[in-house]
């Protein structure tokens, strides 16, 4: 009971933290947009296309650390409109667009680009753009498979970052190595790799140098060098932490409970996979938390330019008006010279208030729709966080199992009392496997998500389902097979094929009517 209400207190001094933490960093994200516009309109009035252009490359390289792909991609392409110059800046935003169609697994628009940025390197010999264009070119080539492939073109790029004797390049394209051989499970070449990588990155507590060191304690691991691992994760975390690097921090906790699990500790195991979990649930209410954000501050900005627009506009007709009354007061014998030219001026003035009135009518139209493209996106977010959260249910329903089965067994090796504690620790954990809470708890995520899906669902039947029943709906809903479903519902596959059996009789549909199509459309 005690380390639950410490558990509680830390998790209460956590969210006022995460709460501040955001504020700051809106407001910090609010000045950098501002900063940079305001250096784009200096360009503007300059015509000045190539500051033009880095200025639109800073406010991509800031929308794609935000994981605003398409705002990103964007202002990369405007900023390659500008600057049309086929040089080292082209090169940098052509790679830069090549890495987000990667991380995106838009493989074939990725090649396309990197393809350009590998023909343009080689005509000005830009030697740092073509090895990073290679690096990346390997980079999809292993998510495709093609390890071979991947290793030709990470070597290439090894030779040029040789050559020009870039430390990091170096340390990213050894460890890109180290990731390929690590796939194809030749841990000792990966683990070589993986070294050498260390060794050239000068940096002590960067995010490739954290990252390389959780790459040497999975390395480790997998050989079963578990204590080296332990050290080497471990270092990884504290430095993660130093840095408050959250992915390096949750893959370093991650790692480590997988350590202590395959060395048979299964309570640490247990304690660092719960702090990963709780890591990586801040960390999507936080990245989410961003994503709203930065959005509200983009609507902001355009919606304050437009009103600035509009003011300047409504100065002019001030002007305008005083200079009219200036002269009139003048000159009473060229009053009505003056005032037909006011009139007339006065005519186009207001026609193009009108017009602005009209674009400004448009950006608020453009806004609500970025605004129900970013609701729709935090629905599908929504939604990947469900189906998580139902994996997250079967993993630990198979954690909890195997532990059950091994104390069981264990059961046997020892005298009365401590077969009678072991039957009692089994117990426990057989009550929490059947424990319905979170069932509560994802019912709701999946109403939220869905509100009118078990009504539409109870109209449809032909008679009343079960608590049972009414589960199997919403995990087929959620388009889960009949393996992940089993495992999150704790029975065997024909379980599920018996339970799908019966639901089918009791809905509206024949034989060859597919059930979990049915329920998806329902």
């Amino acid at each position: 009971m005690n380390f639950i209400k410490y558990l509680l207190i830390i998790s209460f001094f956590c969210v006022n933290h995460s709460l501040k933490a955001q504020e700051e960093t809106s407001v910090s994200h609010e000045l950098r947009i501002k900063a940079l516009k305001k250096r784009l309109n200096a360009a503007q009035k300059a015509e000045d296309s190539l500051k033009m252009a880095q200025v639109y490359v800073k406010l991509a390289d800031f929308y794609k650390n935000l994981n605003l792909d398409s705002e990103a991609l964007k202002n990369y392409h405007v900023a390659q409109e500008y600057y049309v110059k086929k040089d080292s800046f082209y090169i940098y935003a052509n790679n830069q667009i090549a890495a987000i169609h990667h991380n995106l697994k838009q493989f074939r628009e990725a090649k396309l680009y990197l393809d350009q940025s590998i023909e343009i390197s080689k005509k000005i010999n830009f030697q740092k753009g073509l090895a990073t264009a290679n690096s990346l070119f390997g980079g999809v080539a292993e998510k495709q498979g093609a390890y071979q492939k991947a290793l030709r073109y990470q070597k290439q790029s090894l030779e040029i970052f040789e050559t020009l004797g870039n430390s990091t390049g170096l340390a990213t394209t050894y460890e890109n190595m180290g990731s390929i051989y690590e796939d194809l499970e030749q841990y000792d070449l990966a683990h070589t790799y993986f070294q050498k990588a260390f060794d050239y990155e000068k940096a002590e507590a960067s995010d490739l140098k954290i990252n390389i060191i959780n790459n040497l304690g999975d390395v480790n691991r997998k050989q079963g060098h578990f204590e080296k691992s332990l050290e080497y994760t471990q270092q990884a975390l504290n430095l993660a932490k130093k840095t408050k690097n959250v992915s390096q921090k949750e893959s370093a906790l991650k790692d480590l409970a997988r350590t202590y699990a395959e060395m048979g500790q299964f309570k640490n195991a247990y304690d660092f996979l719960y702090q990963q979990n709780t890591l990586n649930d801040e960390d999507f209410k936080r990245r989410n938390a961003d994503l709203v954000s930065t959005m509200e501050i983009l609507y902001h900005v355009k919606e304050s330019e437009g009103q600035l627009v509009l003011l300047k506009k409504q100065n002019q007709i001030n002007e305008t008006r005083q200079f009219a009354i200036l002269i009139s007061s003048v000159a009473m014998f060229l009053m009505f010279v003056v005032l037909f030219i006011y009139m007339k001026k006065r005519k186009r003035q207001e026609q193009e208030i009108l017009e602005y009135k009209q674009q400004i009518l448009q950006k608020d139209l453009d806004a609500k729709t970025a605004e129900e493209e970013a609701l729709k996106k935090e629905i599908d977010i929504k939604i990947s966080a469900l189906t998580n959260y139902s994996l997250n249910i079967a993993h630990k329903n198979k954690l909890l199992s195997d532990i059950s089965k091994t104390l069981t067994n264990l059961k046997s090796r020892n005298g009365e009392f401590v077969k009678s504690k072991l039957e009692d620790l089994a117990k426990e954990i057989d009550f929490d496997l059947v424990n319905g809470n979170e069932w509560t708890e994802l019912m709701g995520f999946f109403g939220k998500i869905h509100p009118d899906y078990f009504k539409n669902l109870k109209e449809a039947v032909n008679m009343e389902l079960s608590a049972s029943e009414l589960r199997l709906c919403m995990l087929l809903r959620l388009n889960l097979s009949s393996k992940e479903i089993a495992s999150i519902l704790h029975i065997t596959p024909d379980s599920v094929r018996i339970a799908r059996y019966r639901l089918r009789k009791k809905l509206p549909i024949d034989s060859k009517t597919d059930l979990q199509g049915y329920l998806l459309n329902l």
